[in-house]
């Protein structure tokens, strides 16, 4: 599969695969849906990451299962015809496969937050770390749900389980470059 996508980012950096305009709005519309799924996350009680931007892994995943699930279930059977044989369709197809080992993660991830997410700090270590880190209570709160968002998160997932989870992202944001590219012309990456 690798080599196939290598052989479609080739084609077009090359000018040798001009994306149709039916080509395009597939791809526009993957990138829509991914974007507009890591803008609301899910689970959305998590605390806030370092930079507003950042989604934990739970969150990350979660929305990777929600795409590939949409990519199957309605993206892909509705451009199936109309694009047979086509760059693009391929590419979508692979960055749904190339997902999928992440959605027993995602699963598991998910089903284990809203079972039993880290307990609340409570109000003497949060008082403990203000005066340690000389913060304001609220600062030293969010710090003390990140840090102890971060640990149960690392305790979710063994080294193998957590190699295998950044492979297969690693493989999907390779085809999500190539998308993007086709999408935007954008291929001087």
């Amino acid at each position: 599969m690798a080599d196939e996508i290598t052989e479609v980012e080739r084609a077009l950096v090359r000018g040798e695969w001009i994306p149709t305009e039916d080509e395009q709005a597939l791809g526009a519309a993957v990138l829509q849906l991914r974007h507009r799924l890591e803008k609301r996350p899910s689970p959305a009680d998590m605390p806030p990451g370092r930079f507003p931007q950042d989604l934990w892994l739970t969150q990350g995943l979660t929305a990777h299962a929600l795409l590939v699930r949409d990519l199957i279930d309605n993206l892909l059977p509705q451009w199936q015809e109309r694009l047979a044989g086509r760059p693009m369709l391929r590419l979508v197809q692979a960055y749904a496969d190339a997902t999928g080992p992440v959605l027993p993660y995602a699963a598991r991830l998910l089903a284990s937050w809203q079972a039993a997410p880290p307990p609340a700090p409570s109000s003497e270590t949060v008082a403990r770390e203000a005066a340690r880190l000389r913060v304001p209570v609220s600062e030293a709160e969010a710090a003390t749900r990140y840090w102890n968002t971060r640990h149960w998160e690392e305790a979710q997932l063994s080294t193998a389980e957590r190699d295998e989870v950044n492979a297969a992202l690693l493989a999907a944001g390779t085809i999500g470059t190539v998308i993007y590219a086709a999408v935007t012309g954008e291929s001087g990456y």
